[in-house]
């Protein structure tokens, strides 16, 4: 069946649900099970438009510290999963000390969005070796991927199904309606044509910047809302740090495969990460962080391996010899193990088939090293809050005549500082427990300047419209709904009062399943559609 025409934006509806990414879907779906008619608005296509200069159109005032909007948000059905790595990680305990929802209260409802995601949430194993004797550190949780990363194809049979939420493409939300404390209508732009939609309540899904930019139009239009001028919408956006400055030396070369990729079973995979204890977090002052391990370059023959070796040498061949680097170490190296190489080529063969065949291009389970027992060791850390960093509306405008965003957006000193000092805990603790010790890239102000170099986002669009038990310090309360609007709701990275050490995609649907049970436990209110709007 194909998804709703135009005229499906003509009748009233319980729920209105502004975008139809992995939250969007998954609150609309929960809200059609509870028995209530939702309407779910998508203003890109099924399939991402390269470039979308018009539907997060931005000046960025910094751009070497944030992406451009094209390259980091998908405006399209199954939104930023048609291009994102499928990281499934719930925040840790630790993350919650800035919000007013608890760890322990979102956990069940992150099992949920595993189940939405076709991934795992809490997934954690014995630490190996040595490094379960690690003491400011632990090394057994994991990130988790499930085999479909893309929620347009994975839910492709519900969304074309006649039974289920009306969702409509090419709907562009140009603003909402305010009617004293409620959202009266959503005005939406579709064929060239300009609608108006009713609905009893609203729920904005339409990514960090996507939700940002609705709030802040309203806001223009009635300036005292959401704490006004200078007030907290829009204010404390964040990213993640993300980057490489060291590697790690096991002390026992077998602890290695504990980190590599492993299947789960179901088609989910996972691999292990190293992340500080709460205390240690707390004690040092430092961000949250977490570590893996990531495979060191095949075309270096400093690692030794003879299954990266074979690679290298069979890509040379298939480019009729083009490529730079000597091929006799990377000979030395096969002929050390021939038989590693010759399994290596093996499995290489079989991932590329794989990955044609399905479109998939899942994760090497070894890990090749970047040196004479040198694993290369990535980070992904939280940024805080700041004042200065903000989302705000542009004088210039887009095609549609509305006022692009300004993003003021850069990392400071001071997680800089805390990335590198965590690395400095980590070394301390790896050597302590005897389970190995870093290699850093250079001395401490080399460091220091990698760190800087990379520290750039804009992929994880977060903050700008946080939870907060009080309207003075946040936009929404701990059900997600405005604390000036009585039926607006926000599902997004926006609300989150911090980023934590995990990519935000598991808690964003997390938050939005949680919220859509609440807004369902208000069903009998939310069935009469007409009598809400019209009082």
């Amino acid at each position: 069946m194909p998804l709703c025409p135009a005229s499906a934006l003509d009748s009233d509806y319980d729920v209105c649900v502004i975008g139809a990414g992995p939250a969007g879907l998954a609150c609309a779906f929960d809200l059609h099970d509870a028995g209530l008619r939702v309407l779910s608005l998508e203003a890109g296509g099924e399939q991402p438009v390269p470039g979308e200069p018009d539907v997060r159109a931005a000046e960025i005032a910094h751009p070497d510290c944030h992406d451009p909007i094209d390259i980091v948000a998908a405006s399209a059905l199954g939104g930023s999963t048609h291009w994102w790595g499928g990281r499934s990680i719930p925040f840790d305990p630790a993350d919650f000390r800035h919000w007013p929802l608890s760890y322990d209260e979102l956990l069940p409802w992150y099992d949920k969005a595993a189940d939405f995601l076709g991934s795992k949430s809490v997934s954690e194993s014995p630490a190996p070796g040595a490094f379960a004797k690690l003491s400011a550190f632990d090394a057994v949780r994991d990130e988790c991927w499930g085999p479909e990363l893309n929620m347009a194809r994975r839910w492709r049979t519900r969304i074309r199904a006649a039974a289920g939420p009306a969702i409509v493409l090419g709907a562009r939300v140009l603003k909402l309606e305010r009617d004293g404390a409620r959202i009266s209508a959503a005005h939406v732009r579709i064929g060239g044509e300009d609608k108006r939609v009713r609905a009893a309540r609203f729920v904005l899904t339409a990514g960090g910047l996507g939700t940002l930019k609705l709030l802040l139009l309203l806001q223009r239009e009635a300036p005292s809302l959401f704490g006004g001028a200078g007030g907290p919408l829009g204010a404390g956006y964040m990213g993640h740090l993300t980057g490489t400055i060291a590697t790690l030396e096991p002390a026992d070369r077998t602890d290695i495969a504990a980190f590599a990729t492993r299947p789960l079973g179901d088609g989910v995979f996972a691999r292990r990460r190293m992340r500080p204890r709460a205390e240690t977090i707390a004690r040092e002052g430092i961000v949250n962080i977490a570590f893996w391990l990531e495979n060191g370059s095949a075309a270096d023959s400093a690692h030794g391996s003879a299954t990266a070796s074979a690679r290298f040498l069979a890509t040379r061949l298939m480019r009729f010899g083009r490529g730079e680097g000597a091929l006799g170490p990377h000979i030395a190296n096969v002929a050390r193990d021939p038989f590693g190489a010759a399994a290596g080529l093996f499995n290489a063969a079989y991932l590329l088939a794989y990955a044609r065949i399905t479109g998939r291009h899942p994760r090497p389970t070894t890990l090749t090293p970047s040196g004479a027992n040198a694993w290369r060791l990535d980070y992904h850390a939280e940024q805080p809050p700041h004042a200065s960093n903000r989302i705000s509306l542009a004088d210039t405008l887009d095609s549609c005549g509305q006022p692009k965003l300004k993003i003021d957006f850069r990392m400071q000193d001071e997680e800089i500082e805390a990335v590198v000092r965590a690395h400095e805990l980590l070394d301390a603790d790896l050597q302590a427990a005897g389970a190995g010790r870093l290699r850093f890239a250079g001395p401490r102000a080399d460091c220091l300047a990698r760190v800087k170099a990379a520290a750039r986002d804009g992929y994880h669009q977060l903050g700008g419209a946080i939870m907060s038990e009080s309207a003075a310090t946040g936009v929404v309360d701990i059900q997600c709904r405005t604390h000036d609007l009585d039926n607006l709701y926000l599902a997004a990275g926006s609300v989150f009062p911090s980023g934590g050490q995990a990519n935000p995609t598991l808690t964003i649907v997390a938050l939005a399943r949680r919220l859509a049970a609440h807004i369902a436990a208000q069903a009998p209110a939310a069935r009469t559609v007409a009598e809400t709007v019209s009082t």
